[in-house]
């Protein structure tokens, strides 16, 4: 496990995101900010865009290490953004329908995709490519 823990044993909650400045882009307020707190718990530095323009004015004036983008049904990647996204290589995550994954993927390849079924542990655990036990 390069990116994850080696073991549980005697691990802090609050301690695996240590550090990590994550943007969380999500137009729906409350799912956007149940995750932004569930990231804080794990110990991130987590910001909040309520949309696209907004996450890539945050993009630009500083640095993220992961950038989490919520798409319900009708939502597309803007292609502005997709290529500020492509920056970020494997710590862009796209949580979307599992149906739209390889369709999202054509212009993020390097992105890692989830759904909205991931509840805020499985999010955390996404995020440090680490299996839960």
């Amino acid at each position: 496990m390069a990116t994850g823990l080696a073991t549980f044993d005697a691990f802090s909650w609050a301690s695996l995101l240590k550090g990590r400045r994550i943007l969380v882009v999500d137009r729906v307020a409350a799912r956007g900010r149940a995750t932004a707190e569930a990231l804080e718990e794990a110990g991130a530095e987590a910001t909040l865009a309520s949309n696209q323009g907004i996450a890539g004015d945050r993009m630009r004036e500083g640095t993220y290490r992961h950038v989490l983008v919520s798409l319900d049904a009708a939502d597309e990647v803007r292609a502005g953004f997709a290529e500020r996204l492509g920056l970020c290589g494997r710590g862009a995550i796209i949580l979307a329908d599992p149906s739209r994954h390889a369709a999202l993927r054509r212009p993020l390849p390097a992105a890692r995709y989830g759904d909205h079924s991931m509840d805020a542990r499985s999010i955390v655990m996404f995020l440090t490519e680490t299996a839960d036990e």
